[in-house]
């Protein structure tokens, strides 16, 4: 990514790394942040304003079918979406083909379940709080976490090389600041919306006793897994 590249952000939630991007092409490029959920995107939108960030622009869709013309970008990203979408490899042929000769295409994904503490405690919370089956449809966070998982739909969406990164990290964070409600969300959809305050009450207490366990002093620490994988076209 340089100065002047036309940059394309898929499910860009609540706006990086697409702010931070528009930043790094600078006033001859241009960063184009996506998102299937309007208010999600408008959410984007508002940050970029607030910053004063004037070279971006912004379109709901979703990342299978892409409202792009052929070769229109030098760089595809995407921060833990694709494994949310029913169709990856369409996913990653769209990204393929909006993309200019030469271009690269970066997508984000969580790790294997067992290396990312936070997925087992909401699992333990949904099945024994909730009553929730957390293996309930297909687009569960680590679906695309192995290794070597990215480069098979890589190479099952055309790009002509890719690469896989392991990334771990040990974040600490503030338990008061309730950080596990945004993966709630995620993973109970509406439903989460059509519960009782009692019912979401209860879910968040069970998590903040969860996250508990894991304190170190006056913060929780994390074990995150992540992968990246890379393609060019």
């Amino acid at each position: 990514m340089a100065p002047g590249h036309q940059v394309l952000d898929l499910a860009s939630g609540v706006g990086e790394p697409a702010v931070s991007m528009a930043a790094l092409v600078g006033p001859d490029g241009r960063v184009t942040a996506t998102d299937l959920v309007p208010e999600m995107l408008a959410g984007t939108e508002r940050r970029a304003r607030e910053q004063g960030v004037g070279n971006m622009a912004f379109q709901v869709t979703a990342m299978e079918e892409l409202p792009f013309d052929d070769d229109s970008f030098d760089a595809v990203t995407c921060r833990l979406g694709l494994m949310y979408t029913p169709l990856p490899e369409r996913a990653l042929a769209q990204a393929r083909r909006v993309l200019r000769p030469g271009g690269r295409a970066a997508f984000l994904v969580w790790g294997p379940k067992a290396d990312n503490s936070q997925f087992g405690i909401v699992d333990r919370v949904l099945r024994e709080v909730a009553g929730i089956d957390p293996h309930e449809g297909a687009f569960t966070p680590t679906r695309l976490g192995d290794d070597g998982a990215l480069n098979k739909i890589f190479q099952a969406a055309g790009f002509s090389a890719s690469e896989e990164q392991s990334l771990r990290f040990t974040p600490r964070v503030d338990l008061d600041s309730n950080f596990w409600r945004p993966q709630l969300a995620l993973r109970l959809g509406d439903r989460l919306a059509e519960m009782d305050d009692g019912e979401r009450q209860r879910i968040d207490d069970a998590m903040r006793q969860a996250y508990e366990a894991l304190l170190d002093g006056d913060r929780v620490q994390l074990q995150v897994h992540a992968r990246i994988g890379v393609g060019t076209k």
